[in-house]
């Protein structure tokens, strides 16, 4: 806009974000770079870089590139794991549809981010130590959450059979996930289908629950 006779242009004002909103701001540049490097060809310097900030700045809210990793891993699950809960955690005794609906939420996640869901949630072989023991801790987590979920559904059963249904459901997810990463060409439906299958199969078995059930 042109200056007019009289009026002094006023300087843009630069908006200061409080330290939650660059907290989150810098998660999710670190999480692109992470999934655009990888976890092994990440920097603290290429994270600052695309922040625009210092390396201090990054430093003096996420600490080392483990810290800031685990982060973007925490953040991740957590948002996955609300929209588990969302759709598997009101009892039902509509079994083939919760886990149909508790699998589309895993499955719509790989085929929106592919390379988000290999990041954060498939094991990188570059990973190892501290790093490699708080990623099993979150992955425990989740099965924890979901044992917690299906106690809802069935109150009298064993806390160990729980763990261990809750185990096999999210096992079966990952490895259906890393298979269909590998071969897209198959129809998310299609991989859906058959972790209803083993997910139905192992819920009535480890529940002794009879198969003409719904």
């Amino acid at each position: 806009m042109p200056q007019t006779e009289g009026t002094e242009v006023q300087p843009e004002k630069r908006v200061r974000l409080t330290a939650a909103k660059r907290e989150a701001q810098l998660l999710d540049i670190a999480e692109e770079t992470f999934s655009k490097f990888g976890y092994e060809g990440t920097t603290i310097d290429k994270i600052a870089k695309a922040s625009g900030v210092s390396r201090a700045m990054v430093y003096q809210h996420h600490g080392t590139k483990d810290e800031i990793f685990l982060a973007c891993v925490r953040r991740a699950r957590t948002l996955f794991e609300q929209a588990l809960i969302e759709k598997i955690g009101v009892p039902s005794t509509d079994w083939d549809a919760k886990i149909e609906a508790g699998g589309r939420v895993y499955f719509e996640l790989i085929a929106e981010n592919p390379q988000r869901w290999r990041l954060l949630f498939a094991t990188s072989a570059g990973v190892g130590g501290h790093l490699a023991d708080e990623l099993v801790q979150l992955r425990a987590h989740t099965v924890k959450m979901t044992a917690g979920a299906l106690r809802g559904y069935f109150p009298d059963a064993e806390g160990e059979t729980l763990i261990a249904l809750a185990s096999v459901l999210s096992g079966a997810a990952e490895q259906l996930g890393r298979w269909w990463i590998t071969d897209p060409q198959v129809s998310e439906s299609r991989v859906l289908s058959y972790y209803v299958a083993a997910a139905r199969g192992a819920l009535f078995e480890m529940l002794g629950l009879p198969h003409g059930m719904k």
